[in-house]
């Protein structure tokens, strides 16, 4: 595993340009990958698709749809009750299940939390990578550094075009970052 720099580009020109900067110092094409992150949720690392098991906010779903039920019961009685010429019987029986189901789906839909509308660095832990922060979409450039001096001149000439230059932990093997995670983000150095 070695140390690598990466630089978060918006775009695809600029992490190119900062490649042949980093080849002409030095820097060997091998040790060295571009890359590209998905924005969040679209990064299809689990069967169904999405990036987590959770989709946030479905804690609180179940007491939404619990309290929806018990509403939507009642209601559809009282709707089924009105339509006891029409449907006989069944009228208050099938206005209550009915009544309970579309409760239940209000109910759990209104009582989930809203994910924050832009997540991004402004409250970024200490240790992003323990804290599980997943990286920023954006074009990817990883050098390997392994002297303090290749990484000081990595951070340098990456910072001078890319958003967001990080350190992290990894692999490069021929110009693949083969332990790359789309959803743990490095430390931010620059």
């Amino acid at each position: 595993m070695n140390t690598l720099i990466v630089g978060r580009f918006d775009q695809l020109s600029d992490a190119q340009s900062s490649s042949r900067e980093l080849w002409r110092a030095g820097f060997l094409s091998r040790e060295m990958s571009l890359l590209y992150v998905n924005p969040h949720g679209q990064h299809d690392i689990h069967p169904a698709g999405g990036d987590e098991d959770e989709s946030p906010g479905t804690h609180e779903a179940g007491f939404g749809a619990v309290r929806g039920a018990v509403g939507g019961v009642g209601a559809g009685a009282l709707v089924g009750v009105v339509t006891l010429p029409a449907l006989g019987a069944a009228g208050p029986l099938l206005g209550a299940a009915v009544g309970a189901y579309a409760g239940a789906l209000v109910g759990a839909l209104k009582n989930m939390e809203k994910p924050d509308e832009h997540p991004g660095r402004a409250e970024m832990p200490d240790d992003p990578i323990a804290a599980g922060v997943p990286r920023t979409p954006g074009v990817l450039l990883a050098v390997a550094a392994e002297t303090p001096a290749k990484r000081a001149r990595a951070i340098e000439i990456l910072g001078q075009c890319a958003q967001e230059v990080e350190e992290a932990r990894g692999t490069l093997r021929d110009g693949d970052w083969v332990d790359f995670d789309p959803l743990i983000a490095g430390t931010v150095v620059r």
